[in-house]
Order: C-alpha cells, then structure tokens, then sequence
C-alpha cells in the first residue's frame, strides 16, 4: 500500500498527504528547472524524484489477482452525486438500466429523494442514513440482494451516520456485510478528529464481527497516502483496495476539463474487502454535474 507510515497528528499536515500526484508534478517541475538552474544537480535530484514516485505509485499498478473466477460475483457501485447535480434524473435512469447488483449514492438532497424511490424498481432493497426502513436523504443504498439485517450507527454528528446492512447471495450462500460511510471533509482539526475516529470506529467494527464476507465503501474523505487509511485497513483486516487498479481521480475541484479534473483530483472514495473477498476490477464513469466520479467495484466472494 502506497502510504506513509509515521503517525501524523497535524491535520493540515495529514491533509496535504492526499495530494500526492501534485507533489508528484511539482517534483518535475522542479527537476526540469534543475537542469537549467542546478545543472550540477540534475541527476541526483532525478533519482530522488524517481525513488519517491515508485515509492508512492507502484502499488496502484504492480498487484493483481489470478484470472481464475469460481467464487459468487458481486458488483457494486458507490457515487457521491454533489447536492446540487441538476442531472439526477439522468443519473437514476443510467443507474436503473446498469448490471450493478448494489448501489451506494452519497448527498442525495432532501427535495431529491422522492426521485430515487424510482431505483427501487430495479433494486427492491433500500436504507438511508436517516431511516432503517427505507431510503432517505444523504447517502443511501439500493440493492437486487435481500437485506436480512440493517441499521445506521449515529456517531453523534451531522456527518457520522453510517449504514451496516447485510445482504443474502441469491444463492443462498453466505451473506455479505457492507458499512457505508461519508465522514465530513477534514476542513478543520474538529472535523478532521472526526473523521479519524469514524476511521477507527469502522475497524472496530468490522474486526469485532464474524462475518468473513465485509465491504467498507464510500466517500471516506482520506487518500491512501493517509496513515489513517492504512490504520484502517490493519486495524479492521481489511484489504484496501486500492492495489492493482491505478491511480483513481475521484474527486476532483474542476469538472468540466478533463486535464484539470486529474491535475486537482485526489483518490478519497474507497472500497475496503476482507480478505475472503477478491476485487477483481475497478471501473470509473465520469458523471454530469458531480465532482465525484462512479466508481464500479467487481467483487469475488470465495
């Protein structure tokens, strides 16, 4: 995993950690200058950039999985459509004709909410964070495998509503655990404090079940460079998922140029599977009117 492992307790600090592939692009710059400037430097300065970039990208693109699929095949999508998105009707209907078999949705406005009743027609399941019986404003999620059990753990603030939920395989096979979550933006120490104990709330969670079968998914608000990420995923046994599948733009400042959408981006929306589960590929859909992209998550329960 593709982090920095000393325990970082600044939060503008821990912030900027999660802009890796601008530090990334201000380290050419910077050698390129050199060679101009600093010709007698030029090359160890080359070699140090080159170091810290495989140092921090290589896991992105190095690990895979075998091509062998026996396992149940699970595909679920996570998208945070930004309150504001004049598109949903678009986006719902996209969503309804889709092969996903579940369906994570983060800031669904309140006045949007009678529109996503229309997705339980091609997914009959549902919970919100507002409600345990049926979808509401916020995040949601939308299933075609039955819930057998749901609820919403309240953190105790706005942010801190996260959904557990347990699906059954049609196969009757064994049932699959998901916690979604949406921590609050570390803008702050208060809400960064909060999203680092929302962090640690879910590996508790997740090491305390028995479950084998468990998906950690949603806009989490860090990038994998944090060592809160990787607290996460040690402290809850959890495969990150990030190995294997590239450098993910998830979240970007500009939407409508794609150049600028990656140079602004930063990797914060994640999907985390214990170890008998496979994430065998990551796709990503750009969506009108969201600063978030889709995220498709092609998963092997064995």
């Amino acid at each position: 995993m593709p982090a920095f492992m000393l325990s970082i307790d600044i939060w503008w600090l821990d912030n900027l950690m999660n802009f890796q592939l601008q530090w990334t692009i201000l380290a050419i710059v910077s050698v390129l200058l050199s060679l101009f400037v600093f010709r007698m430097l030029s090359v160890p300065l080359a070699l140090i950039f080159l170091s810290i970039f495989l140092y921090n990208f290589t896991a992105f693109y190095s690990a895979g999985v075998s091509s062998n699929e026996s396992g149940v095949q699970f595909k679920i999508a996570q998208l945070n459509i930004n309150y504001r998105n004049p598109n949903v009707d678009s986006i719902i209907l996209d969503l309804i004709d889709s092969d996903y078999d579940a369906v994570l949705i983060q800031e669904i406005a309140d006045e949007e909410v009678d529109k996503f009743a229309r997705l339980l027609l091609a997914f009959p399941y549902s919970i919100g964070s507002n409600s345990v019986d049926s979808f509401s404003s916020s995040q949601a999620l939308f299933s075609r495998w039955p819930m057998v059990s749901r609820r919403v753990h309240d953190l105790g603030y706005v942010e801190g509503k996260v959904i557990e939920v347990t699906l059954a395989p049609a196969d009757g096979d064994i049932p699959v655990r998901i916690l979604a979550l949406h921590p609050g933006a570390p803008r702050s120490p208060e809400l960064w404090g909060l999203r680092n104990s929302t962090l640690a709330f879910i590996a508790a969670e997740v090491s305390s079940s028995s479950l084998p079968h468990q998906i950690v998914i949603g806009d989490v608000n860090v990038s994998p460079w944090s060592p809160f990420f990787s607290n996460l995923a040690r402290d809850g046994g959890l495969q990150d998922g990030v190995s294997g599948h590239g450098y993910i733009p998830s979240w970007s400042a500009f939407t409508a140029n794609n150049l600028m959408r990656v140079l602004s981006s930063a990797y914060i929306d994640h999907c985390l599977v214990s170890p008998s589960i496979v994430l065998r590929a990551k796709g990503q859909r750009l969506i009108e009117g969201s600063d978030h992209l889709l995220i498709e998550n092609s998963l092997e329960l064995n």
